[in-house]
């Protein structure tokens, strides 16, 4: 009986490997951007009471700055699900968090939401050793930095917010 002998060539099967990852990563990319079905789930009214939380954002955005996206959608959906006014909300951007508002400077959308939950009361804190050791300029490369939203160290912010009552959350 013959023997079949069967010759892989490596480099019909890296593009064969690099084709299927282009073809896997496409969809991901287009199952979080794009349209998905509307779903009718009934409204659950919760009386949540008064809250004061820390967001915590040491992480860069991901694949299309997706998760920045996600992010502010949790606190677009955090100050919904609460009575106006009872939501005390800090954000506290220290490591490659700060790239939220760096994503910001040149995403007009996203710009739009940051700044709309400001208006609500959100405060978007900025780790100042973050931006020293990254050579950061606050006015110059992230999106609407005042004075006042400068803090000296982020993890000292939080240990002190949570002396103060804040939850801590880490999405």
């Amino acid at each position: 009986m013959p023997s079949t002998t069967i010759r892989f060539d490596a480099k019909l099967l890296a593009v064969a490997g690099l084709a299927a990852i282009v073809a896997v990563g496409g969809w991901e990319a287009w199952r979080m951007v794009g349209p998905r079905p509307r779903v009718e789930v009934p409204r659950v009214d919760t009386d949540f009471g008064h809250q004061k939380v820390i967001y915590h954002l040491t992480e860069g955005g991901g694949y299309l700055g997706q998760k920045h996206r996600n992010w502010v959608g949790n606190m677009e959906n955090h100050y919904a699900a609460l009575q106006p006014g009872e939501l005390e909300l800090a954000v506290v951007m220290n490591g490659d968090g700060v790239d939220l508002l760096s994503h910001a400077k040149s995403d007009e959308k996203l710009a739009a939401r940051i700044d709309a939950l400001r208006a609500r009361g959100a405060r978007f804190l900025v780790c100042r050793n973050t931006l020293i050791a990254r050579g950061i300029d606050p006015e110059k490369d992230l999106h609407g930095v005042r004075t006042e939203d400068l803090i000296g160290a982020g993890v000292a912010q939080i240990a002190l917010l949570e002396r103060q009552g804040y939850g801590y959350l880490k999405p």
